[in-house]
């Protein structure tokens, strides 16, 4: 697994100017190894392709049956993951979804590389989506199921995405969505226990509205 981003540092050290805490490593980390799965080996980088490269080798080294990489595939600058694996024909792409629109896929030296957008929210909830079904099923264990509960609160959605959004599960079957839709909200996400799928032709949903929702 493979953070990347110059402004990342290591949680609990003092922060230097312009420097963020790397939240992706652990989350990713831990909902790794809820998976079932086994972590070979991680890594954080900063946005320069040879060091993201020494991480891929490294991380093949170690044995890795996949690689998860956060961060570095948008179309700006200093984008290390796209800039690299492009040219190996990586697919990179959009999704109609949010968080989590930035995506890509490819190919290293045979191993899948499976690459998540940066903001934490985006990284977190593709794990859930793409490949924690699949590290589940191999471990063995039971699949995530969604379960329908109805809002608490009235819900405005973006035209044509599918968001997840998320909340707090309320006695009665009910559900309330917790802060906005935007994917940086981490606090948010560490106080929401479901996630309500929002269908992507949805724009508001009013009181009282049945919802799938996702247990956190």
């Amino acid at each position: 697994m493979i953070s990347t981003g110059s402004e990342l540092a290591t949680p609990g050290e003092p922060l230097a100017p312009g420097q963020i805490y790397d939240a992706n490593g652990p989350a990713l980390a831990a909902a790794v190894r809820s998976a079932g799965a086994f972590l070979a080996d991680e890594h954080r980088v900063v946005d320069d392709t040879a060091a993201f490269a020494r991480a891929l080798d490294a991380s093949y080294a170690a044995g890795a049956e996949i690689v998860l990489t956060s961060g570095g595939i948008s179309a700006g600058s200093y984008e290390v993951v796209r800039e690299f694996l492009e040219p190996l024909g990586a697919h990179i792409d959009t999704l109609a979804m949010q968080p989590g629109g930035p995506q890509a896929t490819a190919l290293y030296k045979d191993v899948p590389v499976v690459c998540f957008p940066g903001n934490p929210v985006s990284a977190q909830l593709s794990f859930m989506l793409f490949i924690e079904p699949i590290l589940r099923e191999t471990a063995g264990l039971p699949a995530r199921r969604p379960e329908p509960r109805t809002l608490a609160e009235p819900l405005t959605s973006v035209t044509g995405k599918r968001q997840f959004r998320r909340g707090v599960a309320l006695p009665e079957g009910r559900v309330a969505p917790l802060g906005g839709a935007s994917s940086h909200l981490v606090a948010a996400m560490a106080a929401s226990d479901v996630l309500i799928d929002v269908p992507i032709d949805a724009v508001t949903l009013d009181i009282g509205t049945r919802v799938e929702t996702w247990n956190l």
